[in-house]
């Protein structure tokens, strides 16, 4: 029976056997690991007390200001008689400087157990940056008897890259950009590069045409590629009325273009249902009263094209309509 369990985890390629203690498994970022508990690795620490351990291993980022917390999520777990379950249970301990990661008595709990029989989350906020730490996964089901397999991933804040910060704009402006908490080399790179004044750095000025999601990879402890993302979400570079009520009462009267004054080359077209133009001017100081070289117009639906001839970045003409009633 041992044999046919132990063939049957070997061929599977996501799966890895349960480890000891000197040779803990590495969990990464939003990585899923697949493991078992097979060893005779009794531990009793606190609330923790199994006859078989796995051991994990984690490593808070650097950033010394905004660890945060971190989750460990087991699910898929299929230990012992299927007609009665054996639960297995999970404890974040930190070993200390110098300390022996076979030695339990040198353990420190830093998280309350949580335990189930098909799946649960266990979470810790008492982390300290740049740190490595244990992740106890036990069960008293003997694997003579019972496989006793799992999935184990860990995410949050302490494991992660930290970017700021996600936040809108408006098109031709620039936005900095900030990552911490990854190791000091290789360092990080940013994508896509093409609208960012550099491609590498913990800052980066960006200056996106539309909005853009930016991607920051980085390394944090032994994990390689760890990626966080930014959002910078573009506006309009102007507010365009769609109504205009030129009836004399200082409300409405005026279609006032916000922002426009920024662009002092913009060029605003209005047309009529037919494709006239009633209404062109260049730089936009006087907004349009809804009159045609002093004529008024009657109640309808116009039609404009505003180019903002922009000398810093290039804008596409803003097209719309907008209604002019008395």
């Amino acid at each position: 029976m041992i044999r046919i369990a132990v063939l049957f985890i070997a061929l599977l390629p996501l799966s890895l056997m349960g480890q000891d203690c000197n040779d803990p498994l590495q969990l990464c970022a939003a990585a899923t690991v697949s493991a078992s508990v097979d060893a005779p690795n009794p531990v009793a620490v606190g609330c923790f007390n199994h006859a078989y351990t796995t051991y994990f291993t984690f490593t808070t980022n650097t950033d010394v200001d905004n660890t945060g917390s971190v989750e460990i999520t087991v699910s898929n777990i299929a230990c012992g008689d299927p007609t009665a379950p054996a639960s297995v249970t999970a404890l974040i301990v930190e070993i200390g400087a110098g300390g022996d990661p076979c030695v339990p008595a040198g353990y420190l709990p830093v998280s309350p157990c949580a335990q189930g029989t098909d799946g649960f989350v266990l979470v810790s906020q008492e982390l300290d940056s740049n740190t490595e730490y244990l992740v106890l996964l036990g069960s008293d089901n003997d694997p003579a008897l019972f496989d006793c397999g799992f999935d184990a991933v860990v995410n949050g804040q302490a494991v992660n890259l930290n970017v700021c910060c996600s936040q809108q704009i408006v098109l031709g402006q620039q936005v900095d950009l900030e990552v911490t908490g990854g190791n000091a080399v290789p360092g990080y790179i940013w994508e896509p590069s093409i609208t960012l004044d550099v491609a590498t750095g913990t800052t980066v000025v960006a200056t996106p045409p539309e909005s853009t999601d930016y991607t920051v990879t980085g390394d944090v402890g032994p994990c390689e590629g760890v990626t966080a993302t930014v959002s910078v979400l573009v506006g309009p570079p102007v507010s365009i009325p769609n109504t205009i009520t030129p009836n004399g009462d200082d409300v409405n009267d005026l279609w006032r273009i916000a922002g426009i004054g920024q662009f002092p080359n913009a060029q605003v077209t209005v047309f009529d249902r037919w494709g006239q133009i009633v209404f062109k001017d260049i730089g936009y100081a006087q907004p349009w009263d809804g009159k045609n070289k002093g004529r008024t117009l009657p109640t309808a639906t116009y039609y404009y094209v505003i180019e903002l001839n922009s000398d810093v970045i290039e804008i596409p003409p803003i097209t719309g309509a907008i209604a002019l009633i008395h």
